[in-house]
This record gives structure tokens, C-alpha cells and sequence, in this order.
């Protein structure tokens, strides 16, 4: 059964559990509300550079999307989004982030750091913030940890020219803790997972967002079946979405709109998940 076919049954406007990242469908959590409003803080204000990490699944890229969305409507932000590739070298980075702004890259890397050095003054005195936003960080090495440390010397005395957020798993901020330079000119933001509230309402809007207004469970298992779905996907919202986008396929094959306590059970053990 295809995806157009599982919309068509539950007259869905579209499919409310793809995996994409796709900052429509992302639920807004007490967390989610607080790690968005400080990076928009932090870079309206050109504060400081900002570092968030998390478990696998706790919506940390789909938050990024969205303040890459939120930042771009607004003129003042010349802001881009990285998702940090395996590169060997801080060379091969300050080229990417330099392709990324558009800015003149050199043979020589200390003229690539002059070239950029210059682009963030001119952008500050043309009244820009630029906002680079990297995801999957945990993947940057030493090396490229340093060149951060380094762009972050470009500044005035007052205000930093370049905004940095990091964003990566766990492994992320274990990099930064023990590089305590860098930790120090930071700002961490650690994402958990979801309360058992918080993932209930979340698969609520998603299906709200795709047009339906009826439950998933009926009332009298709703208690039972989100329990399951948290004791089994550990309020990670990715396992979560993975668990319902299965589900709606087993409803579809059985002409059902409405699911059982048993069936999250099933294919949460299908999927490998453990309680």
C-alpha cells in the first residue's frame, strides 16, 4: 500500500508521520519553545555562539529547519544551513561555509580567513547578522572545532560578526565539554526525550496538521496505547512517528480507522524496540 492510498483512507490532506523533518509537522514542546526562543535570542542580540545536542530522534534537526525558516523572514538575517559532511580538513570546512556565503575562497587559507574576515565586517556595517547553522555537528573533527574557536574571534568590541549554532548528537557535546576553550565561549542546549504528555500531543497535531480531527485510539484504549507507544519508543518523537506511520498501514489493510493498544505492541516489537 502506497502513501497516497493511506491518505485517501483517512482523508488526510497529507501523511502526518513521514520522518522528514519537515518543520510543519514539529510539535512545539515546553523544550522545543525554549531552545528556539534562546537561539533567536542569541542571534537577534548577536550574543553568542550556541552548541545543542541530543539523543538520536529528539526532533533536533526538525527544530533547526525551523529556525532556519523563522530567521530567513526576517531581512536582517543572511542566514545558511549545513549539514556538516565528512571533511578531513578545517581547510575543506572554511571553504564550504565560505561557498555557502557566497564569499571568494583563496589557495591560501589564511587569505580564505582574511577574504571571510572582511565579508563579516562589511555584512555588519551593512546592518546583517549572518547565522550559520550546522547540523549533524557530532561529525566535525578537532580540527574543525578549532576553526570555530577561530571565527569566533571576529568581532567588534561589543558585537560578534558571526552567529554559530551547532547542532549534533550526544557525541557533540562530549567534543565541546572536552575542548574547554571553546566550551568556554559556548552556550549549550541539551534536547531530551518527550514526556508521555508532550508525545501524546505531538502525534495529536500531526494528525491535526494533516487534516484529521478524529482520534488515533478510541477513548477507551487511548490511556493504554500511549503508555505502550512511550514505554517502547522512550519519548524519542522519531521512534514515535516510525511506530505510527506502521500503524496507519496495518489500519489501511484492515479497513480500520482506529488502533489497538496491541497493534503499538506489535510493531513497536517488529521494529526492535525494547521496553
Amino acid at each position: 500500500m502506497d502513501i497516497n492510498a493511506i491518505v485517501k483512507h483517512f482523508d488526510f490532506t497529507e501523511h502526518p508521520f513521514i520522518t522528514s523533518p519537515d518543520p510543519r509537522f514539529l510539535y512545539f514542546s515546553s523544550q522545543v519553545r525554549e531552545a528556539l526562543a534562546k537561539c533567536e535570542f542569541m542571534a537577534r542580540d548577536r550574543i553568542g555562539p550556541i552548541y545543542m545536542y541530543g539523543p538520536i530522534g529528539s526532533g533536533k534537526t526538525s527544530l533547526v529547519r525551523r529556525l532556519h525558516e523563522k530567521l530567513s523572514q526576517d531581512d536582517r538575517f543572511n542566514v545558511k544551513l549545513l549539514i556538516c559532511p565528512n571533511l578531513k580538513s578545517s581547510n575543506a570546512f572554511l571553504r564550504l561555509v565560505m561557498e555557502t556565503f557566497e564569499v571568494k575562497t583563496e589557495r591560501s587559507y589564511a587569505a580564505s580567513l582574511g577574504n571571510f574576515e572582511q565579508f563579516l565586517v562589511q555584512q555588519f556595517q551593512d546592518g546583517k547578522i549572518p547565522v550559520l547553522l550546522v547540523d549533524e555537528a557530532q561529525y566535525m573533527t578537532r580540527e574543525q572545532l578549532k576553526l570555530v574557536h577561530y571565527l569566533l574571534n571576529f568581532e567588534t568590541s561589543k558585537t560578534k560578526l558571526l552567529q554559530i549554532v551547532l547542532v549534533g548528537q550526544e557525541e557533540l557535546g562530549t567534543k565541546i565539554v572536552n575542548y574547554r576553550e571553546l566550551a568556554s565561549r559556548m552556550f549549550p542546549i541539551a534536547m531530551s526525550a518527550m514526556s508521555l504528555e508532550d508525545l501524546r500531543d505531538m502525534v495529536q497535531f500531526r494528525l491535526t496538521v494533516a487534516g484529521r480531527r478524529e482520534p488515533l485510539f478510541a477513548e477507551r484504549d487511548a490511556d493504554q496505547a500511549y503508555h505502550m507507544l512511550y514505554a517502547y519508543t522512550k519519548g524519542l518523537p522519531r521512534d514515535a512517528i516510525k511506530v505510527c506511520f506502521e500503524l496507519l498501514i496495518d489500519l489501511a489493510v484492515g479497513g480500520h480507522t482506529q488502533a489497538t493498544p496491541q497493534q503499538i505492541e506489535e510493531i513497536a516489537k517488529a521494529q526492535n524496540l525494547r521496553v
